[in-house]
């Protein structure tokens, strides 16, 4: 089993290390301009800073790129669920989503939730809807352990937990949307089946 998902061939996906490898090649070179005692010091350190910003800048906005491409691909994911004609967009944001880092750090976060839980636990600033939230505990218990466990999932019951746990309209921290809470964690629960 792989542990990273495979770029298919037939995507042109941004990739932010590669884009900015030729800046930073042209860093190394300027670096070397200080082997040659006769040009300034700054000439070289100056030119390698300069390179070294750029790459940094190109890196950046090719990860701005592809955080775009996978919100997109996510919201055809949950919206449009997939065929069996997905394409290799799809394919990719759900091998993706799918892997074991990010089934564990999603059943992290659903742990990390269930502990704020606790009656034993002080109030703190989060704006978990506690009360509304102990009555479906065993929900979010069964949604961590499905995540945690080995077997398949669906991309969208992944995106359907990040979104459950990360969006403040979310109705684990929405006000008055305690009756829709069962229906989200059921949701996504449901959706977690291949």
């Amino acid at each position: 089993m792989a542990t990273r998902a495979e770029r298919p061939a037939s995507l042109d996906l941004p990739r932010p290390l590669r884009a900015a490898w030729p800046l930073l090649a042209l860093a190394a070179v300027a670096l070397t301009l200080e082997i040659d005692p006769r040009l300034p010091w700054l000439l070289g350190l100056g030119g390698a800073a300069c390179f070294t910003g750029a790459g940094a800048v190109r890196a950046w906005l090719a990860r701005r790129e592809l955080d775009t491409v996978r919100r997109t691909a996510d919201r055809l994911i949950v919206y449009e669920p997939c065929s069996r004609d997905a394409s290799a967009l799809i394919r990719w944001r759900s091998q993706e989503l799918t892997q074991p880092e990010e089934r564990a750090r999603l059943a992290r976060e659903l742990e990390r939730t269930l502990r704020q839980l606790d009656p034993a636990r002080l109030p703190s600033a989060s704006p978990l809807r506690r009360a509304a939230v102990r009555d479906h505990e065993e929900l979010l218990r069964g949604l961590a352990g499905r995540l945690a466990g080995g077997e398949p999932v669906a991309a969208r019951g992944v995106l359907l937990t990040r979104q459950l746990l990360r969006d403040p309209a979310s109705p684990l921290y929405a006000e008055g949307a305690e009756e829709l809470l069962a229906r989200a964690l059921t949701r996504a629960l449901g959706a977690l089946e291949p």
